[in-house]
């Protein structure tokens, strides 16, 4: 029993490997041809197929099958996404399953930046998943070592999709700030301005509209701090710009 058993798992595994290397093949040929069809019917439609095909082998501990090509074949599937719906829901399908990692995977969360940014056709059929699809993508979406939320996507999302990718982005946060704090090191950041508050304005200028005056000491959840003026949400959920000299690291 036990060795049919075997014999089984061993037949499976060479077929799920021919057909893994046909697709690869088929895939080349495709992309080699700028054949569209081709192309898109055998690209992976799964995070699991994508790391097999475009990933780094763990087990092995070499490059799969094309893994030195994936940022070619991956810039060129969201380039034909552009005027294929199909395409988009196996870009969503990829993303909500997707764990980010430093190689096909980054290259592939790149070109889904611009895309959320830059096609709204896209930001409307996020709005047809599930909750916990989407709380996944959004997740993927922020899950990279430089944590933030862009003043871009904030202004593009509608307001049930900006609840959604805040929500995301916040439990995120928040178990990236439990993880830290574990390690002695926990960062909070606060106003402090020697007139007492400072004011939150719409845009990263000084001559931008005030949107509310922030009190010293509050603490403000920091989205994006990548420039001189810090994109920010005070605690009333009010999100705007305040210069980075007037905020501060809670001890």
């Amino acid at each position: 029993m036990n060795k049919y058993f075997i014999i089984f798992l061993l037949i499976a595994t060479c077929n799920i490997n021919a057909q893994n290397n046909f697709n690869v093949r088929q895939l080349q040929e495709g992309y080699n041809a700028k054949n569209k069809k081709i192309f898109i019917d055998n690209f992976p439609n799964n995070f699991k197929d994508f790391k097999l095909i475009f990933g780094w082998n763990d087990k092995l501990d070499k490059p799969n099958a094309l893994y030195n090509e994936a940022n070619d074949f991956i810039k060129y599937f969201f380039e034909l996404s552009s005027n294929n719906d199909n395409c988009k829901k196996m870009i969503m399908k990829i993303a909500c399953q997707a764990k980010w990692e430093a190689d096909a995977v980054n290259y592939f969360h790149m070109n889904l930046v611009l895309l959320v940014e830059n096609d709204e056709n896209f930001d409307k059929m996020l709005q047809t998943l599930e909750d916990k699809d989407l709380n996944e993508f959004w997740r993927f979406y922020f899950d990279i070592e430089n944590l933030i939320y862009s003043q871009k996507l904030y202004t593009i999302l509608n307001a049930f999709m900006k609840e959604k990718a805040m929500y995301a982005f916040n439990i995120l946060k928040k178990e990236r700030s439990n993880y830290t704090d574990k390690h002695g090191k926990l960062y909070k950041y606060q106003i402090f301005d020697k007139d007492g508050y400072c004011n939150l304005r719409k845009n990263g200028n000084s001559k931008s509209d005030v949107i509310e005056k922030i009190e010293n000491n509050e603490i403000v959840n920091v989205l994006d701090s990548s420039e001189d003026w810090w994109f920010i949400q005070t605690n009333k959920g009010l999100v705007g710009f305040v210069h980075k000299s007037r905020i501060k690291v809670k001890n």
